[in-house]
């Protein structure tokens, strides 16, 4: 359990409101975050658990292939600009 320092303030119209030092609040917002970053990522993992996959070597296979490709068609369009004098 986490502890925060808090106070509980109400207003003239009987409105309740919590006060606390902005340090606790960025502490707690960042608990929040951290707690919904990691359903959304739960859920993602559950979602794809069917799905197919690849190894992280076969991805970096693929993206070192990509990459060749993509310098071999720049090289070809910037040779296709010059003109060679002879």
């Amino acid at each position: 359990m986490v502890n925060f320092i808090t106070q509980l303030w109400t207003n003239e119209k009987g409105k309740r409101f919590v006060v606390m030092p902005e340090e606790e609040f960025v502490r707690l917002s960042e608990m929040i975050e951290d707690r919904g970053l990691s359903r959304i990522f739960r859920e993602a993992i559950a979602t794809d658990a069917n799905e197919p996959s690849i190894s992280f070597d076969e991805v970096k296979r693929q993206l070192a292939a990509s990459r060749r490709n993509r310098t071999r068609m720049a090289r070809r369009n910037t040779h296709k600009g010059k003109i060679s004098a002879k």
